[in-house]
């Protein structure tokens, strides 16, 4: 689904939405529905991933064993899946097999993982390097005025006076109770990310995310060690193993889980290793999915809301006051717009 104009960070140049669907269905006539949103390319090769390896290894079997079907496609895939392809459609699936259960047992994945709250802090997520200055403040502006508590914007211009210019104007205009996340995409080196991230303390940022490549671990401790303020790391890690090396090099003080990284039963995993470290999560996308599983965690830290993908559903949960409101529905009851699936679906 292309956008109408493309949106632009430090690393990469985003020209349209994808996203994997899959639907697990039973001989009951009981369906399970997944799905993945992907930045950038790959969805075809995913795809193909699991038409042609994956698809065949999960029929016939038990859908509520969940944690069986994850282990059977962890270690079936492993040589070519720890990590990329193979670790999307596992995830895939393991979406649509809480969505089952859900229905099966007529309640939330909310309830099935045991609630903590039913309402999580919410932030808009924008502020591309796309977009003018002015464009930028208003569109923080824009958020506050639907009553947003936090904004997070991007970061990483070869200039580094640049992003500060702008960060300062996003906080001139927001004040100071107003959360501001800032992400620079594995756009600096360590000094640079240190350089910066000191200017960042001084405006009062609330988390500096993704400062230098996401595999250069030990440059991201080192950040995180120079500095006070909070650095986020992990979106684009994969499986408990992953980030335990992030918790164990102390890569980050808030680690930031995309569901790709093994779906609902591996992001509870990480959530939990992570807090028995005394380390919160955030999740990456998917806000309309997510907000069921960090209702039902302890250590969480905002949900990250990005429109992106909301027309492709009949309707997602009610955003009110910075918070959004986890809704009681069987499984994740997220439904998408037929007509939607149909003008953009990839045979």
């Amino acid at each position: 689904m292309p956008f109408k104009t493309p949106i632009r960070a430090s690393t990469i140049l985003i020209t349209k939405r994808n996203a994997i669907i899959v639907e697990v269905e039973t001989d009951e006539g009981i369906t399970g529905m997944g799905y993945m949103p992907i930045l950038g390319r790959g969805s075809e090769t995913i795809k193909a991933c699991m038409d042609h390896d994956i698809a065949d290894l999960i029929i016939g079997e038990d859908p509520l064993y969940r944690n069986k079907i994850w282990e059977k496609l962890w270690w079936t895939l492993n040589m070519i899946g720890r990590k990329g392809v193979a670790l999307y459609g596992l995830s895939a699936i393991d979406v649509a097999l809480w969505d089952l259960a859900g229905k099966l047992q007529k309640t939330s994945i909310h309830k099935m993982l045991g609630p903590y709250t039913n309402q999580v802090k919410v932030y808009g997520s924008a502020g591309f390097m796309s977009l003018s200055d002015e464009e930028l403040v208003a569109e923080a502006e824009s958020f506050v005025a639907r009553g947003f508590k936090a904004f997070k914007m991007k970061a990483g211009f070869p200039d580094l006076r640049v992003d500060l210019k702008r960060v300062t104007a996003v906080r001139r205009a927001l004040g100071p109770d107003i959360d501001i996340m800032v992400d620079v995409n594995q756009g600096l080196d360590v000094p640079a990310a240190i350089q910066f991230g000191r200017e960042l303390e001084k405006l009062g940022v609330y988390w500096f995310e993704e400062p230098v490549p996401a595999d250069d671990i030990i440059g991201h401790a080192e950040v995180a060690r120079a500095l006070d303020i909070r650095v986020t790391t992990g979106e684009t890690e994969y499986s408990r193993y992953g980030f335990r090396e992030l918790i164990e090099r102390k890569a980050g003080d808030i680690l930031m889980i995309n569901l790709r990284a093994g779906g609902i039963t591996e992001a509870v995993r990480i959530a939990n290793m992570a807090s028995a470290h005394r380390i919160s999560v955030t999740p990456h996308l998917a806000w309309e999915l997510q907000n069921q599983i960090y209702a039902a965690i302890t250590n969480g830290v905002y949900i990250e809301y990005m429109d992106w993908y909301d027309d492709l559903f009949e309707d997602v949960p009610q955003i009110k006051d910075g918070m959004v409101r986890v809704w009681d529905r069987p499984g994740h009851g997220l439904k998408f717009r037929d007509e939607i699936v149909q003008k953009y679906v990839v045979e």
